[in-house]
């Protein structure tokens, strides 16, 4: 399947028409899989001969997060697998918080591309879909194509934890978690944690801060207690991540939003382009984009990762 020029895609960008407004629209397109743990939800569109692009999401988001990303790229002809990870967007919450580490999230991930039968792609990694793409990366690289890593992290230099960890963290993360669940305070909490990290507040909107509330109020709230209650146990496995990293012989590229809080544009890429090996003209940093990039720059990302692709 060929794919088209990125100046060529510009003529047929993706308008309104073709990109989800709310949840509902959204969860309409989502098939769902049955993996070890439950069900979970995915995106599958595209041709399905299309190199395929798996899109991982992190936290607290789901696959609504590349909603903007998605249709760009499959006017590019390629094939794009956005998962919700168990216990995020559409797909089972199960009450046993061991179903939630990291590695069995992984897992969930190799499973579902068996399953639609993918037997490598390239990985577009966001903030804990990075973790859980090292998992990947350790476990099984022949599945790895190439890497397009947007603000994430392998490293503790250069990542300080948002305010809102700290304080899950801390006594009052049991009322913080019922608070952001709730239908009082939820949506509101959830669109001004959102918004803080958008170079662009004005475009998350109450349709688009309900695409991550939702699934808080359905459950969402067990795996966001699962991480922050193993926050050392994360920072633990760097090391092995890192390595994993330095071994892994594929193609890789870097978008960062530069005014990230957590995650330091000039520490936390330049780490990854060394073990990675990217050259220069592959780190990006993107100066009024913050962390969450696809919101920001959802158009600008896909044409990067359409570009990348076909150059290598």
């Amino acid at each position: 399947m060929t794919t088209p020029t990125v100046d060529s895609l510009r003529a047929q960008s993706p308008t309104a028409d073709h990109i989800p407004q709310t949840v509902a629209e959204h969860r309409a397109r989502l098939k769902k899989a049955q993996v070890e743990g439950g069900h979970i939800a995915y995106v599958d569109e595209g041709p399905r001969d299309g190199e395929p692009v798996v899109l991982l999401h992190g936290m607290p988001t789901n696959s609504w997060l590349w909603r903007k990303v998605i249709p760009h790229l499959t006017v590019a002809n390629l094939r794009v697998i956005a998962p919700d990870l168990l216990g995020w967007g559409a797909s089972d919450k199960p009450a046993d918080l061991s179903e939630y580490t990291l590695d069995k999230q992984s897992r969930r991930v190799t499973a579902l591309l068996d399953k639609i039968g993918v037997d490598k792609a390239t990985l577009v990694v966001h903030d804990l879909g990075g973790p859980w793409a090292w998992e990947i990366v350790d476990r099984a690289p022949g599945r790895v194509a190439r890497l397009v890593i947007l603000n994430t992290s392998a490293y503790t230099d250069g990542f300080q934890p948002p305010a809102m960890i700290k304080m899950m963290m801390s006594p009052l993360g049991p009322m913080m978690l019922s608070m952001m669940s709730g239908k009082l305070m939820g949506p509101m909490m959830m669109a001004s944690f959102i918004k803080e990290f958008t170079g662009h507040p004005e475009v998350i909107n109450s349709a688009a801060a309900e695409g991550y509330w939702l699934p808080m109020n359905e459950g969402a709230t067990r795996p966001f207690q699962q991480f922050v209650s193993n926050f050392d146990f994360v920072f633990a496995q760097m090391p092995r991540w890192q390595a994993a990293l330095k071994r892994l012989n594929v193609p890789a590229t870097i978008l960062w939003g530069k005014k990230d809080p957590v995650l330091n544009h000039a520490k936390i890429p330049v780490q990854f382009a060394r073990d990675l090996r990217v050259p220069p003209e592959r780190v990006h940093i993107l100066a009024d984009a913050n962390h969450f990039l696809a919101e920001d720059k959802a158009q600008e990302v896909a044409e990067r990762v359409i570009r990348f692709v076909q150059e290598t």
